[in-house]
C-alpha cells in the first residue's frame, strides 16, 4: 500500500516569488470556491496567515492585487489579438506610453471580441466582484481599467459610437457567459461573430465616419 501523503510544509512567505505564488493560489481558490478570505487564501497557498499578510495586510489589498494581475494578463492577451490581425502593431503599442489605449478604436473593440471568444476564463473573473463590502471599490477600479482599453475618442459620430458599443456588448456577453460556464466553447462561430462585428464597423466607415 502506498504511504499516505504528508502535508507539504508551508513555504517561506517573504521571497519575491512567494507573492506571485500566493496570488496564483488565491485566484485559483476564488474561481473554485467562489469566496476568498485571508485565512482561506493562506491555506490555499500553503503559508501561514501572518506570512500572507506580510504581502497583503487586508482582503481589499489581496483582491486588488488579483484584479490588477488579471488586468495585466488581459492586456497582454488583447495585444496578442491585435498582433495576430495586424502584424507588428502590438510591438509599437507595447512601447507606446499608453500601450493598448493608443490603438484605433475598431482594432481595440474587435480584439476584445476575439479575446472573449478564445481566452481561458474562469469563475474568478466574475466572483471577484461579488464581495458585498468591496464590490463598489473593485468594480470602479475595473471600470477605469476597461475604459482605457475601450474608450471611444471624442468627436466620433453617434452612429459609429453606437456600433462600437454593439461590438463591446457582444464581447461582454461572451465574456460573461464563458466565465460563468454558460457557454464553454465558441469554436467555429468565433470567426463568424468577428466577421459580423467587422462588417458592422465597416458600414460606418463606408458611410464616411472617422475610425
Amino acid at each position: 500500500m502506498a504511504p499516505a501523503r504528508s502535508t507539504p510544509p508551508s513555504r517561506p512567505a517573504h521571497r519575491p516569488s512567494a507573492r506571485e505564488a500566493m496570488l496564483d493560489a488565491a485566484e485559483a481558490h476564488l474561481g473554485a470556491d467562489g469566496t476568498l478570505t485571508l485565512d482561506s487564501a493562506a491555506r490555499a497557498a500553503g503559508v501561514t496567515k501572518p506570512g500572507l499578510m506580510y504581502h497583503f495586510s487586508t482582503k481589499e489589498q489581496l483582491l486588488g492585487a488579483i484584479l490588477d494581475r488579471m488586468a495585466a494578463r488581459y492586456e497582454r492577451e488583447l495585444l496578442a489579438q491585435i498582433a495576430a490581425r495586424h502584424p507588428g502593431a502590438a510591438d509599437d503599442l507595447a512601447d507606446a506610453p499608453a500601450g493598448l489605449a493608443e490603438a484605433p478604436a475598431d482594432q481595440r473593440h474587435l480584439a476584445y471580441l476575439d479575446w472573449a471568444c478564445t481566452a481561458a476564463l474562469s469563475a474568478a473573473d466574475l466572483v471577484i466582484f461579488a464581495d458585498p463590502h468591496l464590490r463598489v471599490t473593485l468594480t470602479e477600479r475595473w471600470q477605469e481599467q476597461v475604459e482605457t482599453w475601450l474608450h471611444v475618442p471624442a468627436g466620433v459620430a453617434a452612429d459609429r459610437r453606437a456600433r462600437l458599443l454593439a461590438v463591446r456588448l457582444m464581447a461582454d456577453g461572451l465574456w460573461f457567459d464563458r466565465a460563468a460556464g454558460l457557454l464553454d466553447e465558441v469554436g467555429e462561430e468565433a470567426e463568424r461573430l468577428r466577421s459580423l462585428a467587422a462588417a458592422l464597423l465597416e458600414e460606418a466607415t463606408a458611410g464616411g465616419e472617422a475610425r
